[in-house]
């Protein structure tokens, strides 16, 4: 397990290399800030990638996930099957859009549970976390809005999981697998009348100052910037080099951790990760997170959420979700960022033998 310190330099400095050579061209020669050529490179890249007929950047994965619930025309009062256990960003969309979540358990693999769905809405927006999704073939509803911000290079069944559903979002915020300064998104999808909704909506709901009283769609501004594209486009070049990376640290620790019997957060077997996150169980994950922090290796507690037990959000504070409380209780994710050298990847289970205890050891998420 040789250190790969030289290497992970190398390839900070051939990202640097590749925006600054770049960005200063653009600054002196753009026609326009917005939308033109590299916004164009890496929708077309994004389309290869995720097997979509369409992709079209936005400003972050948030903003994604709006325009997604616009385009499916989800309206005031409408009811969105969604996960009990995320990031905020998934749910408050659907708030902001005057609409009910209407909220659901995640399984053992921390993924949205899809399979015995019964309420009428109208749509799901289902959401893959820790670099996995969830079953899509188990769901059964003519509006699937997937919330992939964590899923880009995962794959369901063989198969990109971005390109599933109706829509599906990307996120390419500062922690995701193909990062940018700050937040970036976009929009994906196989079908022409959502694409033509998406790229307007995006614009604030029209095209150009001469459509006059002719606007006919609500929208927002979204609509993506070239210097940002560049950045993503930089990033997109290094996604392959990136990801091996994070398999190396994956399966090292996961030889490691077997060790010390602390168990890894399984995949399902109809998914193939896309390691974004390396989350572990533990008794106490405040604790464990604070008791490794004093030795400064940051840990992070994705997520501390149960949804439907929230008031602003939930009108089922009643609800038994009994997955989402193992979760919230027990799931750590542990430094797995590619640019992690080997020695600080050891660091990281060194600093684990002298915080955890023996209420750690083979803690697991059971139903």
């Amino acid at each position: 397990y040789g250190d790969h310190r030289d290497l992970h330099l190398s390839i900070r400095r051939q990202r640097q290399m590749c925006i600054r050579d770049r960005v200063s061209t653009l600054y002196k020669t753009a026609d326009t800030h917005f939308e033109d050529h590299y916004t164009t490179e890496c929708e077309t890249l994004l389309k290869n990638i995720c097997g979509r007929k369409h992709a079209l950047l936005t400003t972050s994965g948030t903003a994604s996930i709006n325009i997604m619930l616009l385009a499916a025309d989800i309206n005031p009062g409408d009811n969105v099957i969604t996960t009990s256990y995320s990031c905020p960003a998934t749910v408050m969309p659907i708030k902001l859009m005057g609409a009910n979540p209407i909220f659901y358990d995640v399984n053992r693999y921390g993924c949205q549970d899809v399979a015995d769905i019964t309420h009428t809405a109208k749509a799901i927006l289902v959401t893959g976390l820790y670099g996995d999704s969830c079953d899509f073939d188990k769901i059964d509803h003519p509006m699937v809005l997937n919330d992939s911000a964590q899923c880009m290079g995962g794959l369901y069944k063989n198969k990109s999981s971005v390109s599933y559903g109706d829509m599906s979002i990307l996120s390419f915020a500062t922690n995701k697998n193909c990062p940018v300064f700050g937040t970036y998104g976009a929009v994906l999808t196989d079908d022409d009348n959502l694409a033509k909704k998406v790229w307007l909506m995006r614009r604030n709901g029209y095209k150009n100052r001469d459509v006059g009283n002719n606007i006919t769609h609500i929208g927002m501004n979204a609509q993506p910037h070239e210097d940002k594209a560049l950045q993503l486009f930089c990033s997109l070049g290094h996604l392959e080099k990136w990801q091996t990376r994070r398999v190396e640290i994956g399966k090292y620790y996961q030889e490691e951790l077997e060790k010390l019997n602390i168990n890894v957060r399984p995949s399902p077997s109809y998914s193939k990760t896309n390691n974004h996150k390396f989350c572990i169980f533990v008794d106490n994950k405040s604790l464990f997170r604070d008791k490794m922090m004093e030795y400064g290796v940051e840990c992070q507690t994705h997520y501390t959420y149960n949804f439907s037990k929230v008031p602003l959000l939930s009108k089922q504070l009643d609800s038994n979700f009994q997955y989402t409380e193992q979760y919230k209780k027990h799931a750590i994710s542990l430094p797995n960022s590619p640019w992690l050298t080997d020695v600080e990847a050891e660091t990281v289970i060194q600093t684990i033998k002298k915080c955890m205890t023996d209420a750690d050891k083979g803690v697991t998420i059971n139903g």
